[in-house]
């Protein structure tokens, strides 16, 4: 038993030493007025937002320059939790000049996503005057406003939104998938549309009825700070919890679920509101981390570090939190979940922020200083990009190889145990073998090993699927050459597709197929749908609003017509039998009719005829 007890008291005392190797070195010269975000535009600049309207910037040894880069004071509303709080510079920045900020704007306190941009003369000051606001949101208290943008792997523009403030989400906002509050939201931007576009594959994109386009996700309460894995594409998103519990979400980069993150019917794990709407556990998408308070109050969610110089911070999620001050790091476990690793309070309380440089270098912000992290351990990361032991080239011919790189390191590539490439940090390869990089910091050396594999390529196909459908044709079903992939895009329901439910429009049907080694392959067709009534519409009757929609077979049409006219209704269900008729007549002005029919559930059409002009409305009954 004493050996034992000597055995714990030796492994926990390692475990300390090894962790006390993780520091963090104050950076900046100089105080800051409340930093809230730290980003970079991929060159040496580190840009810090300060909340109450001004972006700086500091140079590579910690050193603020002379004059703001950007100075919105007087249209930023400030105090407690508002003011200036998020930065994205464009993917295209080094060329566009173009970046995008979160504020709350005077004097409603409204959240306003806006995108500025840098004087064409001087890349170290933005143009104060060149402010287009793209996305204005009502925010009906003063707190919880999120604030935190970033743009993703796919290239959008991500915005994280609080629930709309006060307490307990009074208004059910997180979970009424109409508002813009408490959620992911998800848009394209481009210079050339002064607004934003909606990606084609956000949830409610399709059909608005089932909400607001913009969103992503849903169910959070205030996401103050989130990140994607420079090297995975994951999101990892601190989310800030009620009385109960703080939390940490994970979302694997490529996940297309319909993400409902909890709130306000989950805190954490804990159930806060059983109210009608809420479901069981299972409906919603859990927290890989949440603790109780009082051991926190306030999480401050941070970044995956995938800088070049700490092998022992590689790969390890950072996050904090506000009241308690102590850093967390989070890494798998190995049977799907993460294991948490408390490394006390490093020296920087009430940290509100990380953020990395263009070399993915970690740093955070507290009080008037920001500070960065390190290690006394100078093992140098020598970590392949491709995250596996083994890699095939799924049938291109060749793949490419990387590691984090660093100017100050050498670098030595080895294919099957002789020197293959020197002095760079990315190879591409075409032939099979195990290859090894190495790189050298000084005396400290690591190594990382890959095996490739050049493989031959699959064809994947599918048919079944005709170019041109009715709205009210049958349901097509699809043949893939090659089974074991799924089927994507609208009206599709596992191996079929259904032209009623996919509506009008052209559409795109994929067929994507992964193989045992993780390859990807896919096959698309182009599908049309028409309403194939054969007749063209009529503008005045086009105009006819069919409420509530859906609704059970009670229904009321309203009509604004310049004279009195008698109309002709059919209902047909949805593969074109007419199930009922009627006429009536309207007058002049604005008028509205009751319709009550029992009808079964379903998608129906109600055309309306008024000589040989028509309009089609769709209705679902539920």
């Amino acid at each position: 038993m004493k050996k034992g007890i000597l055995l714990m008291a030796f492994l926990c005392l390692f475990s300390i030493l090894a962790n006390a190797q993780i520091t963090l070195t104050q950076f900046n010269n100089s105080n800051l007025s409340a930093p809230v975000d730290i980003k970079n535009c991929g060159d040496d600049r580190l840009f810090i937002v300060q909340q109450a309207g001004t972006i700086v910037i500091l140079d590579t040894l910690g050193l603020q320059f002379p004059r703001p880069f950007m100075d919105i004071t007087t249209r930023v509303q400030y105090g407690g939790e508002q003011g200036l709080l998020g930065l994205a510079f464009a993917p295209d920045y080094a060329t566009s000049r173009y970046f995008y900020v979160n504020y709350t704007a005077k004097p409603s306190g409204d959240t306003r996503i806006s995108r500025f941009r840098t004087f064409a003369a001087n890349p170290d000051s933005a143009d104060p005057n060149s402010e287009e606001i793209l996305l204005t949101i009502y925010q009906p208290f003063s707190n919880h406003n999120g604030g935190h943008l970033a743009f993703g792997p796919d290239g959008y523009l991500y915005i994280g939104t609080g629930d709309g403030g006060s307490g307990g989400d009074p208004g059910n906002r997180a979970q009424n998938t109409d508002s813009l509050l408490g959620k992911f939201l998800r848009i394209a931007v481009d210079p050339a549309n002064p607004t934003y576009s909606i990606p084609a594959t956000n949830p409610f994109a399709a059909d608005t009825t089932l909400g607001a386009p913009e969103v992503w996700a849903v169910g959070l309460r205030n996401p103050w700070r989130w990140s994607f894995d420079q090297l995975t594409g994951d999101l990892w998103i601190g989310d800030v919890g009620q009385n109960v519990q703080e939390e940490v979400d994970f979302i694997p980069a490529g996940t297309t679920d319909y993400l409902n993150l909890g709130w306000n019917c989950w805190e954490g794990n804990n159930q806060y509101s059983s109210g009608g709407t809420c479901g069981p556990s299972s409906n919603y998408w859990g927290p890989v981390r949440t603790y109780n308070h009082p051991a926190g109050c306030s999480i401050t969610g941070g970044y995956i570090y995938r800088g070049s110089k700490y092998n022992e911070l590689y790969g390890k999620y950072f996050y904090t939190d506000y009241c308690a001050s102590n850093i967390h790091y989070l890494v798998p476990n190995g049977a799907g979940g993460f294991t948490d690793t408390d490394l006390g309070n490093l020296g920087a309380s009430s940290v509100v922020a990380f953020g990395v440089d263009k070399n993915g270098e970690l740093y955070c912000a507290a009080g008037s200083r920001v500070y960065r992290f390190s290690s006394a351990d100078c093992t140098p990361v020598a970590s392949i990009t491709n995250g596996t032991d083994t890699i095939t080239d799924c049938g291109r011919g060749y793949v490419n190889l990387s590691c984090a790189f660093n100017d100050n390191y050498f670098y030595n590539w080895y294919a099957d145990g002789a020197l293959f490439a020197s002095d760079t940090s990315a190879i591409q390869v075409a032939a099979t073998g195990n290859y090894v990089i190495e790189v050298i910091n000084g005396a400290c050396v690591n190594r990382d090993t890959i095996h490739v594999d050049l493989v031959t390529g699959l064809n994947v196909t599918f048919t079944g699927l005709d170019t041109l459908y009715c709205v009210y044709n049958s349901t097509a079903f699809l043949f893939p050459n090659i089974l074991g992939g799924t089927f994507s895009g609208p009206g599709i329901n596992l191996a079929s597709f259904s032209p009623d439910v996919a509506g009008p429009g052209t559409h795109t049907i994929i067929y994507t197929y992964m193989d045992a080694t993780g390859c990807m392959y896919a096959d698309s067709q182009i599908v049309r749908v028409d309403l194939c009534l054969g007749v063209p519409e009529n503008k005045w009757l086009n105009t006819v609003s069919v409420y509530p929609n859906p609704s059970n077979g009670n229904f009321k049409l309203q009509f604004f017509s310049k004279s009195d006219r008698q109309i002709n209704m059919s209902i047909s269900n949805s593969i074109g039998q007419i199930v009922s008729s009627e006429q009536f007549v309207i007058g002049a002005g604005e008028s509205s009719v009751s319709i009550n029919q029992s009808l079964a559930k379903g998608i129906y059409f109600l055309k309306f005829a008024e000589g040989d002009d028509i309009a089609v409305k769709k209705i679902v009954i539920q």
